[in-house]
């Protein structure tokens, strides 16, 4: 018998029965129990449902380790559960659905949280292009990346400048999601992830503590990904577009300096006064591209400024937005999925963080600094409604919780994916 307490009554929510299913997966299988009934809490006819599907979602998040590169001793042997009972959840039907979608998009989440914990040797731009490509292919997804010659052609100098400190050469992932039915005119609702595979902050050198959790700085990237993973799956009615504009950022003879200037694919220019705020260089790119594909909405997701972090906490995302409609919905959706989101201000009282003597504009005007980027990646959504989610707080666990290690959290997919299925 496991008790897993679950706080006070009054504030007893499905984001609660989703931690508590984690941590009674993680402590199963610690005291390597093979088999494990989860009880519902509430009864059907009382929003059962919401429940039957976070327990589900809660157990498969709770099930993700990250020691895939550490030697397991032999008397250590497999701790894995096998069998998960709900019970209370009715057989086939309406709960049946539930389970299948806690299972695809909690597998989504994990399959994201293995990019974002993969060391930077090992998932250089290219080869996070490569694991997209085989996912897309395994769920039915088109695939149209741009590498590095390709990138530099078509005047992607955000994306070019940043990677070009790097031996590793940058890579714009693109996924396409087009489901049966659709007609061309209907909406193409984008998702553009940072793919920072590595960031050192280029000339504009980090700090070396704690540098090692930069091989995560391509979360955003991952959210993207694992967002058209589960849709495609789920089979959405949604026309969907991931873009994941993907470099190292790394200092070196050729790196980008400090009072740089870069072109973007948008055409305005842009001041590089600090190497270390490359992702909204990128991301530039990356919206402006997803534009140029047909995007009609679009959602950012970017580890983007511990400014958000000093804001916020770890708890909560910061939101921005052009658009009070698309960003309630976005809103909307992210508290629906358990990972709440804080609304922040996009407007041109910051304008003088951002303004360029020499550019049309600059990437960094001194800390805090989270509205100043998000005012500079609305220059290039324009009039076309987009949300900025600065998830710098919330795509990491800075240590292990009784229902995750410390790592990637796969912030942010389980929100696009409750965005794209709602009416």
């Amino acid at each position: 018998m496991l008790l897993v307490g679950l706080g006070a009554r009054a504030d007893f929510r499905p984001a609660t029965a989703r931690r508590a299913a984690g941590v009674a997966v993680r402590a199963a299988r610690t005291a390597r129990v093979r088999s494990l009934r989860l009880v519902v809490p509430r009864p059907a006819e009382d929003g059962g449902r919401e429940y039957v599907r976070a327990l589900a979602e809660g157990a498969h998040l709770g099930l993700y380790e990250n020691d895939f590169y550490r030697k397991k001793d032999d008397e250590d042997g497999e701790t894995t559960l096998e069998r998960l009972t709900i019970v209370g959840a009715g057989e086939g039907g309406e709960a049946g659905e539930e389970l299948e979608r806690a299972r695809v998009v909690a597998e989504s989440v994990n399959w994201a949280r293995t990019l974002a914990d993969e060391p930077g040797l090992s998932l250089p731009p290219r080869e996070f292009a490569r694991r997209a490509a085989e996912m897309a292919a395994e769920v039915g997804l088109s695939v149209g990346s741009l590498g590095g010659e390709e990138i530099r052609a078509r005047g992607m100098g955000g994306l070019a400048g940043v990677a070009q400190g790097s031996d590793e050469e940058p890579a714009l992932i693109v996924l396409r999601y087009e489901p049966e039915g659709t007609v061309e005119d209907e909406e193409v609702w984008a998702f553009v992830g940072k793919g920072i595979t590595f960031d050192t902050g280029g000339i504009s050198i980090k700090h070396g503590l704690d540098m090692y959790e930069m091989k995560s700085d391509m979360a955003g990237g991952a959210a993207a990904l694992g967002a058209l993973r589960a849709a495609a799956l789920l089979g959405t009615s949604r026309r969907l577009l991931a873009v994941v504009p993907a470099a190292e950022n790394m200092p070196s003879g050729r790196a980008i300096k400090p009072g740089d200037i870069v072109r973007t694919f948008a055409g305005p220019t842009v001041e590089c006064v600090d190497t270390d705020a490359e992702g909204r260089l990128v991301l530039v790119d990356g919206i402006a591209y997803a534009k140029h594909l047909g995007a009609t909405r679009i959602v950012d997701l970017a580890t983007l400024t511990g400014s958000i972090i000093i804001a916020l906490g770890t708890h909560r995302t910061g939101l921005f937005s052009n658009d009070d409609g698309w960003a309630a919905r976005v809103l909307a959706a992210s508290e629906r999925a358990g990972e709440p989101t804080w609304q922040m201000p996009v407007s041109d009282d910051y304008k003088k963080r951002i303004e360029s003597m020499i550019a049309d504009y600059k990437n960094y005007g001194g800390k805090p600094d989270a509205v100043a980027a998000a005012l500079l990646l609305s220059k290039f959504a324009g009039e076309t409604p987009w949300v900025h989610l600065d998830i710098a707080g919330t795509a990491w666990y800075d240590a292990p919780t009784p229902y995750a290690p410390k790592g990637a959290s796969g912030a942010g997919i389980r929100t696009l994916v409750e965005l794209v299925t709602s009416p």
